[in-house]
């Protein structure tokens, strides 16, 4: 019997046009009479999420940051931040290379030594605020996320190369890669659920696409990666879900989690 769902967002459980699906709103119902965890695991930040979900009355599982920053019902149940240390010695590569590319994601903020990713954020709905350094900033970094064109991510991937054993360094899609504390990962958020609410890897489901939803296939029994998921994505997962612009997410859900609860009502 599935206790727990985790979906990535972008790419997953959001369309093309970065939307819900309608039918949300009934799933999510759904899930919480079968009291069935939603978690909703993703490398956007808290702020983000809650906003995509903010017409949602159900109450779901926000595991932001790549599950390094985990709440349900307004309590924290994980938290994971990058020892001020490392952001210094990443920073300093970071301005020399991709210092207009790149984000430092807080609980409750995102920062950039550049003015480039505070206008570009208005496009992506984030609030970035501009910081002359980040290590003057008081909050505690999660995730470092830089983004641009292929050049500008493999010169940066490789000018931070030696950080590879000390830090979580992940693309998380096509444009983008994170840096998060060594094994702040999706599966290690998944793993925490897991045990907090005493759910088992057979009754575990997880949806990704892209890399930094890899890891998180190991994890669950149930493990989609979307027929729109990178190729090593799917490679590990052990099934395929539709689209995210055909709710792919959905119809699992309903062909799956929601029939073996009423094949299991029928065996009693």
């Amino acid at each position: 019997m599935i206790k727990l769902i985790a979906s990535d967002m972008d790419g997953t459980l959001l369309n093309s046009k970065k939307h819900l699906s309608p039918s949300i709103h009934d799933v999510l119902k759904k899930l919480k009479n079968k009291d069935i965890i939603f978690v909703a695991i993703s490398g956007r930040d808290l702020f983000s999420l809650k906003k995509i979900f903010k017409d949602v009355e159900e109450e779901i599982v926000y595991a932001s940051n790549n599950g390094n920053y985990i709440t349900y019902k307004n309590e924290v149940i994980f938290e994971n931040y990058i020892e001020k240390n490392m952001v210094e010695k990443v920073a300093k590569i970071i301005r020399k290379k991709a210092k207009h590319n790149t984000i430092y994601c807080a609980k409750d903020a995102i920062y950039s030594e550049s003015l480039i990713p505070v206008i570009i954020g208005r496009k992506w709905n984030l609030k970035v605020k501009y910081t002359r350094n980040i290590i003057k900033v008081e909050d505690k970094i999660l995730k470092i996320t830089t983004f641009g064109n292929k050049k500008i991510i493999n010169r940066t991937l490789e000018a931070i190369r030696e950080f590879n054993n000390k830090l979580m360094i992940t693309k998380s899609g096509r444009t983008c890669f994170d840096i998060c504390n060594l094994g702040g990962t999706k599966k290690q958020g998944v793993n925490i659920l897991q045990e907090k609410f005493n759910v088992g890897y057979n009754e575990t489901m997880v949806f990704g696409d892209h890399m930094n939803d890899l890891e998180m296939m190991s994890s669950a029994y149930y493990s989609y990666a979307m027929e729109n998921a990178e190729e090593e994505v799917k490679k590990n997962a052990r099934f395929i879900a539709g689209t995210n612009d055909d709710d792919g997410v959905i119809k699992v859900i309903k062909e799956v989690a929601f029939c073996e609860e009423e094949l299991n009502s029928y065996s009693i």
